[in-house]
């Protein structure tokens, strides 16, 4: 019998997937091919980005199940980025489309694989790691590619960041978890210019994991609310 954790997590990832074919597919290929700013990544190349760090976070799953060490990708985050980018970019739309499925399923198994109780426990971050490398990384993608006015199917984006967060709020999730889960809702809401929306999940997320303050007084995600945080998180 599947966990319910495990359950949870997985529902959370299907969810997800569906919502990148919506999201992504909707856009025309030309779109999709064209770079959304002069020297930036076109849409195909974030799907490709998503899919490669989906695969890495499968890596981390299995090295946590299997305990073997993990090798580990050199460099700073956006040297490894450059280089992910420079291995896809050539890759045809169907080419992506079929690496995001593979990544997707290999996640996927991996999570249905891996001892629950190795979850519960917080160890090698992969709960966070499930949610900075899948749920909601593809979260953060799509309100850059709001921000490039590209034709996104705004509508689309939000019922997925709905979604989630009520698949959060029901999920079997040790309240660490569900903190950093909440925590990145409001991030995106406050990237959406929904801020009146993100302010009661920020203290609801402060609540839960107060360590997040920390970390919310740099991040970028929150510059909409940045005079505010300290008093969210007195609240």
């Amino acid at each position: 019998m599947t966990d319910q954790l495990t359950s949870d997590l997985l529902e959370m990832l299907a969810v997800m997937r569906t919502a990148e074919r919506d999201i992504f597919g909707a856009l025309p290929a030309d779109v999709r091919e064209r770079p959304i700013r002069e020297g930036d990544w076109s849409p195909k190349d974030h799907l490709a980005h998503l899919s490669a760090w989906k695969g890495r976070q499968a890596d981390r799953l299995a090295a946590a199940r299997t305990s073997k060490e993990l090798d580990e990708w050199q460099g700073e985050e956006d040297e490894i980025n450059a280089r992910l980018q420079a291995e896809r970019g050539s890759w045809s739309w169907d080419e992506t489309v079929a690496d995001a499925d593979a990544a997707h399923e290999r996640l996927v198994a991996e999570v249905g694989a891996i001892d629950a109780a190795l979850l519960r426990k917080g160890e090698r971050g992969l709960v966070d790691g499930l949610y900075g490398n899948g749920i909601f990384h593809a979260q953060q993608h799509f309100s850059w590619l709001q921000v490039a006015d590209i034709g996104l199917d705004d509508g689309r984006v939000m019922q997925f960041a709905e979604d989630i967060e009520r698949l959060v709020r029901r999920a079997e999730l040790p309240d660490r978890d569900r903190g950093t889960a909440i925590y990145n809702t409001a991030c995106f809401l406050s990237m959406a210019g929904r801020v009146d929306r993100a302010r009661p999940l920020l203290r609801e997320a402060f609540a839960l994991r107060p360590e997040l303050l920390e970390w919310a007084r740099q991040d970028s995600d929150l510059d909409s609310l940045r005079g505010e945080l300290d008093e969210l998180a007195a609240r």
